[in-house]
């Protein structure tokens, strides 16, 4: 008997995806301490779009913790 799926919500778009077992549509982002969907990690491979760095960034804001470099287009990096 197959496990059910993991489904969890992508941190920023929303959009619930698989996360689990077997099957894994998404990436655990550690340097954020978010998850995100296949979608938003793929379109953001510049760096994140500044209408997503509020809630990409949530986390680190709540805890006080200091925000990532920026990249070379001014974008906060994706990893």
């Amino acid at each position: 008997m197959e496990p059910d799926p993991v489904m969890l919500a992508c941190d920023a778009c929303g959009k619930v995806f698989q996360f689990g077992p077997h099957r894994y549509d998404g990436r655990a982002i550690s340097m954020y301490r978010i998850t995100v969907c296949r979608l938003c990690w793929d379109a953001n491979w510049d760096g994140w779009a500044p209408h997503l760095e509020e809630k990409v960034t949530a986390r680190l804001r709540e805890d006080g913790s200091p925000l990532p470099i920026r990249n070379g287009k001014e974008r906060l990096r994706r990893e």
